[in-house]
This record gives structure tokens, C-alpha cells and sequence, in this order.
């Protein structure tokens, strides 16, 4: 019996644990829309991280991430697309920072060309932390 009670107490906890989570990457999401391919953009840091990546990836991740602002970037192609991984920057205080991009799946340095269906992840590194409380909608 208190096996039992223990397992239902644990499926009861679980759809609030997965809201909480949902919320969390929804407080550090956002969408950046385009014509032909929108990016949802995740900003990287103690939070987010252990909710997308498992070890031994997840502590290398965030110990770059506590460095450095970084984002993770999915998409799933709607429409064929072209990708240019060397435009991303964050600007902030009059300078200009180039993302580097790290792919997991169709997210290499260059111009890519994306064919419907297909599956973008990738992670954007900037060279040093920066405020993204700063950075404008």
C-alpha cells in the first residue's frame, strides 16, 4: 500500500514539476520571427540549462554559460530557407557582439540552405557576459 501511495504521489507531482519547467523556459524564451524561418531563442544560464541537457553536456554548458551569454536555437523548417549563422549579434552600450555558432543539428558556421522538415539546434556564444535584461524586444 505505501508503495502505492507513493507512486501516485509522484504522478501527481509530475504534470506540476513539468508546468514548472515549461514556465521557467517560457520566462527566458522568445521567438524571433522572420518571413521564411522563425527561431525560438533560449538564453542559457543556471536554469534553463538543466532543463535542456543532460550530463555530462549539461556541466560543460553551464560553466561556459556562467562566462559568457549564451543561447540555444531551434527551429524546425517550414518552408525552405536559407540560414546565415555569422549575423547574429547583440548589441549593447554602443558595441556590437558577434555570435559563434556551435551546432547540435544544421546549425554550422555560414550560409546554410534548410530544406522543409528539416530540424535546426544550435548554440550561440558571445565573447563575454552580457546583460540580457538589457536587450530590447
Amino acid at each position: 500500500m505505501r508503495k502505492l501511495f507513493i507512486a501516485v504521489a509522484v504522478a501527481a507531482c509530475l504534470p506540476l514539476a513539468l508546468t514548472a519547467q515549461d514556465t521557467i523556459l517560457k520566462d527566458y524564451s522568445k521567438v524571433l520571427q522572420s518571413d521564411d524561418l522563425p527561431l525560438n531563442i533560449i538564453h542559457l544560464n543556471a536554469k534553463t540549462v538543466p532543463l535542456l541537457f543532460k550530463a555530462p553536456t549539461l556541466y560543460q554548458i553551464r560553466a561556459k554559460a556562467s562566462e559568457s551569454t549564451m543561447v540555444y536555437v531551434q527551429t524546425v523548417v517550414e518552408n525552405n530557407a536559407e540560414l546565415d549563422t555569422t549575423t547574429f549579434t547583440i548589441e549593447q552600450d554602443g558595441m556590437t557582439y558577434p555570435g559563434t555558432p556551435s551546432s547540435l543539428h544544421n546549425f554550422t558556421k555560414g550560409k546554410l540552405k534548410l530544406k522543409l522538415g528539416g530540424q535546426v539546434d544550435g548554440i550561440l556564444t558571445f565573447p563575454k557576459l552580457l546583460d540580457v535584461s538589457k536587450l530590447c524586444d
